[in-house]
């Protein structure tokens, strides 16, 4: 109980000193690499998360550890099962994530919209929560707000990128520890999906170097 009560506290002095009344994104952290800025937006009381960073690699490769839904397990953290569910276009797609949630809290699952656009140099990865595709798990919690952007930019032999999101996962949680999980779950995220990225680098590499 101690405990809870720290981080309660903690929370909220985190709100009234870097947030206060303003919709601006306010810096929070940097870990390795990964910046986290949080804002807040009007009628919402769970925090938009914007996280800044590089990836070493190719946007190919960006995009290819990205539509590999299947493979979501490995790096989207708290992914217990992911799969498309419609592909609409090489680019667009529907597909469908099981998460895991940590007891007492029922675990949630959730489809996605996602579309893969360039324009110009830069590429996007739009997503969005929707209800159509499957019927509802009566063992889960359907989530049904979600929104995210991802955005690449090639900048010599890196490419930075920017991930945009706000989610509601439902249900009766506290306010306080959703946001708490947003400071943890995006970082986690980033991290894998690192770790995939340099996974595929060196895979390429070896097919590469073995042809030649």
């Amino acid at each position: 109980m101690k405990r809870i009560i720290v981080i309660v506290f903690y929370l909220i002095s985190i709100q009234q000193i870097c947030f206060g009344q303003s919709n601006k994104w306010q810096f929070i952290k940097e870990t390795n690499g990964v910046k986290v800025f949080y804002r807040e937006t009007a009628g919402n009381p769970l925090k938009e998360v914007k996280i800044i960073t590089s990836f070493k690699g190719s946007i190919n490769s960006i995009i290819s550890v990205l539509t590999d839904v299947n493979s979501y397990p490995l790096w989207v953290y708290g992914a217990l099962e992911s799969r498309v569910i419609k592909r609409i276009s090489p680019s667009e797609m529907n597909y469908y994530n099981k998460l895991d949630f940590p007891w007492p809290l029922t675990d949630r699952d959730i489809l996605i919209h996602t579309k893969i656009i360039k324009e110009g140099d830069i590429i996007y990865s739009i997503s969005e929560a929707t209800l159509e595709g499957l019927p509802r798990n009566e063992n889960l919690v359907r989530i049904s707000h979600f929104n995210s952007k991802w955005s690449f930019k090639p900048i010599g032999d890196s490419v930075e990128a920017e991930y945009v999101f706000s989610s509601d996962p439902g249900g009766n949680i506290p306010v306080w520890m959703v946001n708490l999980a947003l400071d943890q779950g995006p970082l986690k995220t980033i991290q894998n999906f690192k770790i995939q990225l340099t996974k595929l680098t060196n895979r390429n590499d070896k097919k590469a170097a073995i042809t030649k």
